[in-house]
């Protein structure tokens, strides 16, 4: 093997273990950055639906809140036709 072969084979081996080694470092990159787009995604989503539960919660509490009330006026009520008495704020 002459040495100009060996210096053109063994620059095709440091070109080739550049490339790849870039390609790999290219790829990673990629990944990671793919990686990243799919977690903010999901962030997105949750949060998306976090404030769904939210507005759900509050509405349920809301009508929670309105059916007590109405369920306290009623026991009010029977209390004083039970009681025979008329409340103090009629009279």
């Amino acid at each position: 093997m002459s040495l100009e072969l060996a210096v053109v084979v063994y620059a095709g081996i440091c070109l080739l273990v550049f490339a790849v080694w870039r390609g790999v470092e290219v790829l990673m990159g990629w990944l990671a950055e793919r990686r990243q787009r799919r977690i903010v995604r999901i962030e997105a989503d949750l949060d998306r639906q976090a404030m769904e539960l939210r507005s759900t919660i509050l509405t349920l509490a809301a009508q929670l809140g309105g059916d007590a009330h109405e369920a306290r006026k009623a026991l009010i009520r029977e209390s004083f036709l039970a009681s025979g008495k008329a409340p103090e704020g009629d009279k």
